[in-house]
């Protein structure tokens, strides 16, 4: 299926440039059924609820939309849907597979396209296991995929994946490559990130994690990139809306939510191995919100499990902040 790029579209296009404009993104979760099929229903209304929020959408993305353990056709079926359903009110961004080839990538940008993708994320070469690529392997990489990109590319560097992109290696395609529409930026340490913001900020739209943006936008930082959306759309909207206006007083209300709910999820998903994205699906059928269940090998919460994020859900205001009450 081909859809036309919608008219009323986030992500500014020239002939010279693309650029994503500056807002609130959240790589998006995949509802499945108990039996670990794709649920398109829940898929649908999920993705009208973070529409409601003005949140960009990436869908499959490998760790929180399960993407690894999706079907080229369920990943592009997902892309579909989520097109549809955003209809041109929010950007929808293909998530990037961390392919650790070049020709693999390119393929996968022009089927994003041809689904109606506003653009598509980009990570560097993923090798398997230790290894890194070296600054050389890098700068071959990004010249090939945007030298054939015919879409807008946010590249990623995310410490998440085992390894960063120097800095030094981005200048080049953030200078050079048109194509390039923002970057995304996660790594533990403050000032790295605030190094690299203000580096980046004033040359192209610089994404960051949601918590991080506290002390990455003064830098110049003016997108987020995160899943916490999934389950506090409302509430990370409003956060986001309020540090952009300069406005310290909603900010801290806010963030102060924010920071207790993720506080709780990161003690419950450690104390029980559970991988964030069953934590937030099961946060998501005590709400009564579609959500869907994990897709194996992960596994579904227990009774007492879910008791606990009842009560989780109650102490934050969790409700509350959503407007569920």
């Amino acid at each position: 299926m081909t859809h036309d790029v919608p008219q009323a579209t986030q992500t500014a296009r020239t002939a010279q440039t693309a650029e994503l404009l500056p807002g609130c993104h959240v790589m998006g979760l995949t509802p499945f059924t108990r039996r670990g099929d794709l649920d398109e229903g829940a898929l649908r209304e999920h993705t009208r609820r973070l529409a409601d929020e003005n949140l960009g959408f990436w869908p499959a993305s490998p760790a929180t939309g399960e993407g690894a353990q999706m079907s080229d056709a369920e990943i592009f079926r997902t892309l579909e849907i989520v097109v549809e359903e955003a209809a041109g009110r929010v950007p929808v961004i293909a998530s990037g597979l961390e392919f650790p080839t070049a020709a693999l990538n390119i393929a996968y940008m022009k089927e994003a396209r041809q689904r109606g993708a506003d653009a598509v994320q980009l990570y560097p070469p993923t090798l398997g296991h230790s290894s890194v690529p070296s600054p050389e392997m890098l700068e071959r990489f990004y010249d090939e995929v945007l030298s054939s990109a015919d879409t807008p590319v946010v590249l990623s560097s995310n410490q998440m994946t085992g390894f960063e992109v120097p800095a030094a290696v981005l200048d080049r395609p953030i200078a050079e490559h048109p194509q390039v529409a923002g970057v995304f930026k996660n790594h533990p340490d403050q000032q790295n990130i605030a190094d690299f913001v203000t580096r980046f900020a004033p040359r192209t739209t610089v994404l960051t994690m949601l918590q991080r943006l506290l002390f990455a936008a003064p830098a110049g930082a003016k997108g987020v990139l995160d899943n916490l959306q999934n389950v506090a759309p409302r509430l990370s909207r409003t956060f986001y809306d309020a540090l952009l206006r300069g406005d310290l007083a909603a900010t801290g209300d806010a963030y102060r939510t924010l920071t207790a709910l993720w506080g709780e999820i990161t003690g419950f998903s450690a104390a029980r191995s559970a991988p964030r994205v069953v934590v937030y699906k099961a946060m998501l059928r005590i709400l009564g919100l579609p959500g869907g269940h994990p897709r194996r090998p992960y596994v579904d919460l227990g009774d007492q499990a879910l008791r606990e994020l009842a009560r989780i859900i109650d102490a934050v205001g969790l409700r509350e902040a959503e407007g569920l009450v």
